[in-house]
């Protein structure tokens, strides 16, 4: 199924998180990330790429996340993530297929979209984006959760204790 959405990648799943996150420790920090709380984070992504051939740039804060978190230390089971796609970004939650017969591109962001649903991040897309911006659901990203709207899903998102970072 991969094959069929997704282009090849030289970096695939945790290895990609790690190059698009890519953080350095900050040996003995006087205030570190305390190990045994729940991070619960959310961001609004909503910029599609300029070229069709680039990868959305906010979906690079989450996986920013994900290595800080790692190198601090902080368990995958405590940090709970999630984006929030709206606006132009919508259109790169295309499969590659579908987004190619539009832009004319591989999709470059189905690899990193693909690693971060696999690191457990929610993938979200608002409804009326999808509407608005004529994104057939049915050829959306087989893992892509549909909200009713952006502002739900941030107040969903908000009452679960997410932190929701807008752009």
């Amino acid at each position: 199924l991969l094959a069929l959405t997704a282009p090849l990648s030289a970096q695939t799943g945790e290895a990609l998180i790690r190059e698009v996150g890519g953080t350095s420790a900050v040996t003995n920090p006087t205030f570190p990330a305390p190990h045994d709380l729940i991070y619960k984070m959310a961001w609004h992504v909503t910029e599609g790429p300029t070229d069709p051939k680039e990868r959305v740039q906010g979906f690079g804060s989450p996986a920013n996340f994900l290595r800080l978190m790692d190198v601090n230390g902080v368990p995958r089971s405590n940090v709970k993530l999630a984006i929030i796609v709206h606006g132009t970004a919508t259109q790169s939650l295309l499969n590659n297929a579908t987004y190619k017969a539009r832009t004319g591109a591989d999709n470059a962001s189905v690899a990193l979209l693909t690693a971060l649903h696999e690191a457990g991040v929610q993938i979200i897309v608002c409804g009326q984006a999808l509407i608005n911006r004529n994104v057939p659901r049915d050829q959306l990203l087989p893992f892509v959760k549909v909200a009713t709207t952006a502002t739900s899903a941030h107040g969903i998102l908000a009452a679960q204790g997410y932190e929701v970072i807008a752009p």
